[in-house]
């Protein structure tokens, strides 16, 4: 019985695996233009992260809730961290994000901490909030932001000797040059695509907890005896 839940959760990490390897080649085609998608043509445009975003740098919000920005879940409420809250009582400095920025770690950056956000509250300092301006789409940017060699770029545009010290304030992320669609309705279209990818590997993920977490339940029922499997 327990092996019947081996299979599956063998099964679905070996799909899990296949539908990130496939995202990660979704994004370095549709990200780059190696691969346009039907019904989009012409030159991509190159521009400077400051002609396309502006930053956001507004504190004094202490009535907002506090948020915090993950590498894997993105901008959630600090309440749901499991980890010990060690933010100041005094929040007059902390900054705040609305619906449809990103907000990014400003000594992580360069490892891909970065989220665009679906709530508004308020972070640390430590981050750097930026907002699109009209023509950019948000979801775009924000996969765009992890793509591998974009997070190069940002290693190579941080300041400081060591990685450790490494920061990319506003000054050095709007100096970073990308290639990006020239119109709005093809950025959309990406996005959608690489949101519906992220979906699907988020379904899958939540399926296998549910089967680790069904597997846990039944080896503390059935090896300790608490329930007995039928004789066939």
């Amino acid at each position: 019985m327990l092996g019947t839940w081996d299979t599956a959760i063998e099964q679905t990490t070996e799909l899990l695996k296949a539908l990130r390897a496939r995202h990660r080649g979704l994004m370095h085609q549709l990200l780059t233009g190696k691969v346009r998608l039907p019904g989009f043509g012409g030159e991509w445009r190159s521009v400077k992260l400051g002609e396309v975003f502006k930053e956001r740098n507004q504190s004094g919000y202490n009535n907002l809730p506090l948020l915090s920005i993950t590498a894997e879940k993105g901008v959630i409420n600090r309440d749901e961290l499991e980890k010990r809250d060690t933010s100041n009582e005094d929040k007059s400095k902390y900054k705040r994000i609305c619906v449809g920025d990103i907000g990014y770690n400003t000594m992580r950056m360069w490892q891909g901490r970065s989220a665009v956000s679906s709530l508004e509250g308020i972070v640390s300092p430590a981050y750097t909030i930026v907002t699109p301006k009209e023509g950019t789409d948000v979801q775009y940017m924000g996969h765009l932001f992890k793509l591998p060699e974009m997070i190069h770029r940002f290693y190579r545009n941080s300041q400081g000797l060591v990685d450790d010290t490494l920061n990319c304030k506003f000054p050095e992320f709007a100096k970073v040059r990308v290639a990006i669609p020239s119109t709005i309705q093809e950025q959309r279209a990406i996005a959608q695509v690489l949101d519906a990818s992220l979906k699907e590997i988020q379904q899958q993920e939540a399926k296998l907890e549910v089967l680790r977490e069904q597997k846990r339940g039944l080896m503390q029922c059935l090896l300790t005896g608490r329930v007995r499997v039928p004789v066939a």
